[in-house]
């Protein structure tokens, strides 16, 4: 730049003369060609053109310190040659009328020539300072590398991490059934007991003498059945042999009647004798049919006998099972397998019905889990989650899923599937998978945010567009959106300042077509 300012100097201008109207009146004066002040304008121009394309080279580059510089080195060509033109206009105005009027006509046209290349270059270097407004050539031929992957349908998950408590699957406070006394407490806090064993025993003799009083009267229903059965069937005996007897008789006596009857007919009895044996036949008759009445009378009443009979068995061997259910519940036992926590009775003590014995918690492990509402719904039983406690991780199914919240969380509970355990009270980390959103995911860097308004810039055919997007939910570095298909070409880092319609290139496509080499960065930034 210093070159091009001391080669724009002009020459030292010729001695005065003593006399300039004599000069000026002498021929030799008028025949002579100020040939020095022709070069001074020239030179001026010649100045400002380079200074104007060392501006505008430097305008076109891509780097911020080259555009800045050219620009700033142009402004500074652009003054450095005005100022020479001024100057070689100054001192024309010390020579002949019609040299100041050539002078002042190429000063000025200098000075005009080396501003308009300043301005140009100020332009293009400010073209590139953040935040200016880029003009319809800067849009329509840069080209602004950008990196761009597919978006693709798909359900948006992520890890959640919740404390979790380890707690008994059951617990509950056994009861006494009935009254008493203890006579026994046979285990202690802390013990294992299988179920239906046997923890606390009591004494009742009202129990006792009840269980005694309903063996005995079963006892009696019992010797009443056997007394009925044997009654009706002996009965039955003599009633059968009396039917038999009398069918007998019954026969005999018809035999006898037919005889005489013919003996009758050959006149070798008499009518009378014929009369008397049918009147022997209907008394047989009748006897026979009052057996068959007695014999079915035993069989009715035989049999109504020991119907009763059995059912005074039957309601004393209910009270003799109730007696002893009374009676079993002086024992107290456990419900079900698992460990003793607490006893509330000591031997010698006098429990009232319903009074609470000991406290026992069943072996089946579970974890205790508050989940988020929106996210309990996909945590269905079975399934699969995890459990840290410490350093060893256990896996878990989960059991039950009320659904519905309690102060803003869903109580989960979820089962061990595994034989290794931790401790009753543990608390570690219960991990699952939660279902964040469905939709078409992009990374999460792509979005762009204009007020309340998302987008993101798509690549098709070498040219940016501005699409705008719903966001549907966001996990790690994806988000799920609706707005775009899926296979869009995604610009995954969008260039600050890249505009709807921009010209761009991806790492593995060309630029569009007809765009000049060069121009501003990525983004319109210096």
């Amino acid at each position: 730049m210093e070159q091009v300012s001391k080669s724009g100097t002009p020459p030292p201008p010729p001695p005065r003369r003593a006399n300039a109207h004599a000069d000026a009146a002498s021929p030799a004066a008028r025949r002579s060609f100020p040939w020095g002040w022709l070069f001074v304008p020239l030179l001026l121009g010649g100045a400002g053109f380079v200074g104007y394309r060392l501006g505008t080279s430097d305008s076109g580059s891509s780097g911020t310190s080259r555009t800045g510089s050219g620009g700033f080195g142009a402004g500074q060509t652009g003054a450095a040659q005005t100022g020479t033109g001024q100057s070689g206009a100054a001192r024309t105005g010390s020579g002949a009328s019609a040299s100041r009027s050539t002078a002042s006509e190429a000063g000025s046209g200098t000075a005009r020539g080396t501003g308009s290349a300043t301005g140009s270059a100020t332009r293009s270097g400010a073209g590139g300072q953040p935040g200016a407004a880029p003009s319809a050539a800067a849009t329509s031929g840069v080209v602004t590398p950008v990196q761009v992957t597919a978006a693709t349908s798909g359900t948006l998950s992520t890890p959640r991490t919740l404390t979790g408590t380890v707690a008994a699957a059951q617990t509950t406070t056994v009861t006494a059934r009935t009254s008493g006394t203890v006579t026994g407490v046979l285990a202690s806090v802390g013990a294992a007991v299988k179920a239906g064993q046997t923890v606390v025993t009591l004494s009742n003799t009202d129990l006792n003498s009840a269980v005694q009083s309903a063996q005995n009267a079963l006892d009696s229903a019992q010797v009443q059945l056997r007394g009925q059965q044997s009654s009706t069937v002996g009965a039955r005996a003599g009633l059968q042999a009396q039917v038999t007897a009398a069918q007998l008789s019954l026969t005999n006596a018809q035999a006898t009647l037919s005889s005489q009857q013919q003996l009758l007919a050959i006149g070798a009895v008499a009518r009378s004798e014929v009369t008397a044996q049918q009147a022997a036949v209907a008394a047989a008759q009748t006897t026979l049919t009052t057996a068959r009445a007695n014999l079915a009378e035993n069989e009715r009443s035989g049999a109504q006998g020991v119907t009763e009979a059995q059912l005074s068995v039957q309601r004393a061997q209910l009270t003799l099972t109730q007696a002893r259910a009374a009676a079993d519940a002086a024992r107290v036992t456990a419900p079900f397998a698992g460990q003793i926590t607490a006893l509330n009775v000591a031997p010698g003590e006098y429990l009232t019905a319903n009074g609470e014995t000991f406290t026992l918690v069943s072996n089946q492990r579970q974890v205790n889990v508050n989940v988020p509402a929106t996210e309990a719904a996909s945590l269905t039983p079975g399934t699969v989650l995890s459990f840290t406690s410490g350093s060893v991780k256990y896996p878990l199914k989960v059991a039950q899923n009320p659904g519905a919240p309690t102060g803003g969380s869903v109580p989960l509970v979820a089962r061990f599937t595994g034989e290794s355990i931790p401790a009753l009270g543990s608390v570690g980390s219960v991990v699952y998978t939660a279902k964040v959103a469905s939709g078409v995911l992009v990374p999460s860097t792509a979005l762009q945010a204009d007020g309340d308004q998302t987008y993101v810039f798509t690549v098709s055919g070498s040219k940016a567009s501005l699409s705008r997007v719903t966001v549907l939910g966001q996990a790690g570095t994806q988000s799920a959106v609706s707005g775009i298909p899926s296979g869009a070409q995604v610009v995954t880092q969008p260039p600050t300042g890249l505009l709807d319609g921009a010209n761009v290139s991806t790492a593995s496509g060309a630029a569009s077509s007809g765009a000049p080499a060069g121009g501003p960065p990525p983004g319109g930034q210096p």
